[in-house]
């Protein structure tokens, strides 16, 4: 039997429980990470927590919506053991019946079968980190072999537990100048920087060109051996010296051999997937599901 909880209502311990036990190792649904990113959230309860679907809860104009949030690519369902297509489908049911709108994000490999719900495929990439660095390294493209030859040239200087202030601001004074995007984006990621570092599920790494000025940075959170790129930055002395790639590079030695997965997180840019594949990493594919049950009257809202 599958019931609708509201924020309230749920069970903490049990529902951390089965984010733990699910096969996909994905940070995004456990509870102190949701109540990071989004201001409400419910789920779905298979049973006694067998398996979950959280879903970020908001409303406009009085009528209540499902929705992704930042920071979360995947936000589908979390199981202890393997539900099949039949009981997938009575959990999509249950998204419509309890919503007049969703636009969600399903973990990867999920399918579903509703007629009534638009699917569109997304692409991730994802690297298997368990071998070691020199069989990773011989999947490296020739663009990506050529970036690292160049950091080794420029000398970059690598720091480990910098501010995450530092990379934010460096993130907002390029990238973030075309994109608009407002205040509390920042401030959010900040705080989800802060308590995965501080709960020892997030690492930031920083690297440093001339004149000791930051060039490029990443964050990585980590959980249960799959590490997923949430957040980077680089300017122009980043790009010409290959900061990233760099930095990139620099975990994946790292964490060879000792952990499974380095997640990309993305991407469907031609670009982003491009440099993401050059590291090896395979394309893994999940699905947008959305739901519009709006009146007619209203459909043009979305």
């Amino acid at each position: 039997m599958i019931k609708y909880l509201k924020h309230n209502y749920i069970d903490r311990k049990k529902y951390d429980q089965c984010i733990l036990m699910d096969n996909s190792k994905l940070i995004y649904g456990l509870s102190w990470y949701l109540d990071l990113i989004c201001p409400s959230w419910d789920v779905l309860v298979l049973n006694d927590y067998d398996a979950v679907w959280p879903l970020p809860v908001n409303s406009k104009y009085g009528i209540k919506y499902f929705y992704r949030p930042f920071a979360a690519q995947q936000l589908g369902i979390f199981s202890k053991t393997k539900i099949d297509n039949k009981t997938r489908d009575e959990f999509l049911i249950q998204v419509q019946k309890n919503s007049s709108f969703a636009e969600v994000f399903a973990n990867e490999g999920q399918s579903f079968s509703a007629p009534n719900v638009e699917q569109t495929s997304h692409l991730n990439y994802v690297l298997n980190i368990s071998k070691s660095y020199q069989k990773i390294y011989e999947k490296y493209s020739k663009g990506i072999k050529r970036k690292l030859k160049k950091a080794q040239t420029a000398k970059l200087q690598w720091f480990e537990n910098d501010s995450p202030k530092a990379l934010i601001d460096l993130f907002k004074e390029n990238k973030g100048k075309s994109l608009n995007l407002d205040n509390d984006f920042y401030r959010n990621i900040e705080k989800v920087m802060f308590a995965a570092i501080h709960r020892k599920m997030g690492a930031l790494w920083t690297v440093y060109g001339e004149g000791n000025s930051l060039c490029s940075g990443i964050f990585v959170l980590n959980f249960r051996g799959r590490h997923i790129l949430l957040f980077s930055g680089t300017n122009e002395e980043g790009q010409s010296k290959g900061g990233l790639s760099f930095l990139l590079n620099e975990y994946i030695i790292e964490k060879s051999e000792k952990q499974e997965f380095f997640d990309f997180e993305g991407s469907n840019d031609p670009g982003l997937a491009q440099f993401y594949g050059g590291f090896g990493a395979e394309e893994r594919m999940y699905k947008k599901l959305k739901y519009n049950g709006l009146p007619k009257f209203l459909k043009w809202i979305k």
